[in-house]
């Protein structure tokens, strides 16, 4: 007996996946009602996400999803992917395996047990739905980043992506580009389900109320709490998670909300409902021309990275920020001077910044330090040097930021400082002291903290844990 018949057998010989799956009302309606569950054709976004919480049957239906995809057209190829190579054998692919069995959709490979099933399958990394058996790669995000992303080539027209939240950005950017390519004429386009991970990129992407324009119509978002599933959890269930949970916890994982629940963040007492301000409240963080501008460095390839804020009494406030990716110092400086000449500056700049930058590198006789004071001074601008020749420590920076932000003294505009808010709220601490490990993080708040420091210093914290500087070598600026 062929394999496909073999299957048929086991599973039942009539598909009705499309006559028979009913979405619970509320988050997985409104979500049908975009998506379509019998359509490809009048799909207008990129990317869809239904955000839920524990158990409220998201990831149940996103196999639906791709599973109908692969349905309504087998000629073109998809791929299911999850955050990590656990997430998808020991859950997305064991719900896929579910779906199907339910509603008596061919898959390949196939083995007895739905556990089995669901190994089986990642450990070929494919598998094939339907009777016209689709084509679906099955592929851990992490896939798609490091340095030998080794999927980067694949072609897909859709793809699903569970628990994509807890995945790098670099892995999703990675997949996107590979999204509406090779055979069939679907449209690219791809789903994401997950509960909320902070606000992370995914949040930057489809639930942040100040986003573009552009990203408004590539992302849509879609919230599915855990008690629209209750019928099949049981009322029990919801209120014993709500017993352990703490409220905030219950918040991202029953609810779906994106909140702070990140475990040793260094910025702890940052809160952007009190310290970043947008609209009206932000009118106290507008540039002034006429009064000095306080700017922090932080010297990378990519991202080079600096942050504009004016002191007014007793309190700091940040308006601006730059972060060029691809770039270098001379990039960053020009741009800098170029947004200071057309904004009509007239007071004096107070510099601040990473002291290592003194340092030459070996393709320029020049330093960082080097290339921003004479870009600044050849522009006309009057500039003072407020860094002294030794990195104060880290706990102490972060300590200090702290004791300004927990007393109320330092804001932050929404608009003009997105990468620095990120930071505040993605930043922790590892056994080595601030994680490092994310590229993209860090540079824009360390910036940001030398200002602080140097300005409102918390010695206390340096003294307490008998910090020593770190003495670097290299002429003054």
């Amino acid at each position: 007996m062929a394999v496909q018949q073999l299957i048929a057998a086991q599973q039942g010989s009539t598909v009705d996946i499309f006559d028979k799956y009913a979405p619970n009302p509320g988050g997985q309606t409104r979500f049908w009602n975009t998506a379509s569950l019998n359509e490809i054709d009048r799909e207008d976004w990129r990317w869809l996400c239904l955000c839920g919480g524990i158990g409220s049957g998201k990831s149940f239906t996103g196999a639906v999803w791709a599973i109908t995809r692969a349905l309504l057209q087998p000629e073109a190829r998809g791929l299911i992917g999850a955050n990590t190579f656990g997430q998808l054998s020991r859950a997305s692919l064991i719900t896929l395996v579910e779906v199907c069995r339910d509603f008596n959709v061919p898959l390949e490979p196939y083995r007895d047990s739905v556990e089995d099933n669901a190994l089986a399958i990642a450990n070929s990394q494919r598998c094939y739905i339907g009777e016209q058996r689709a084509f679906v790669y099955v592929l851990s995000m992490s896939s798609f980043s490091g340095k030998t992303q080794s999927s980067r080539g694949l072609q897909i027209r859709w793809s699903w992506l569970d628990e994509a939240a807890f995945a790098i950005e670099q892995s999703f950017l990675t997949l996107d580009g590979r999204l509406g390519r090779g055979p069939g004429d679907m449209k690219g386009q791809g789903l994401l389900t997950s509960s909320p991970n902070g606000f992370n990129w995914v949040y930057d992407r489809f639930a942040d109320p100040n986003r573009d324009e552009r990203k408004e119509k590539l992302y849509i978002l879609f919230s599915c709490p855990t008690r629209e599933n209750i019928k099949y959890l049981g009322e029990d269930y919801v209120e014993g998670l709500l017993t352990n949970y703490t409220d905030e916890l219950a918040a991202q994982e029953l609810e779906g909300a994106f909140i702070n629940t990140v475990v040793g963040r260094c910025y702890k007492y940052f809160d952007r409902t009190v310290h970043a301000l947008q609209g009206e409240d932000a009118e106290i963080l507008a540039y002034d021309r006429y009064a000095d501008i306080h700017i922090g460095f932080d010297f990378n390839y990519s991202p080079a990275v600096c942050v504009l804020g004016q002191r007014r009494g007793n309190e700091i406030h940040f308006f601006k920020e730059f972060y060029v990716i691809d770039s270098d110092t001379f990039e960053l400086a020009g741009e800098v001077a170029d947004w200071l000449t057309e904004n009509e500056f007239q007071a004096e700049l107070q510099v601040y910044g990473d002291a290592s930058g003194r340092a030459r590198s070996a393709a320029s006789r020049l330093t960082n330090w080097d290339i921003v004071f004479e870009t600044l001074k050849k522009r006309g601008f009057k500039t003072h040097r407020r860094f002294k020749d030794a990195n104060p420590p880290v706990m102490s920076r972060v300590n200090s930021a702290n004791c300004l932000m927990k007393t109320h003294r330092v804001f932050i505009s929404f608009e003009g400082c997105p990468e620095l808010i990120k930071d505040l709220e993605m930043v922790i601490w590892n056994d080595h002291g601030m994680d490092k490990s994310d590229p993209w993080r860090t540079h824009m708040s360390d910036a940001w903290s030398y200002i602080l420091h140097y300005l409102f210093p918390y010695r206390e914290a340096a003294i307490r844990m008998g910090a020593k500087q770190t003495q670097l070598k290299g002429i003054a600026a």
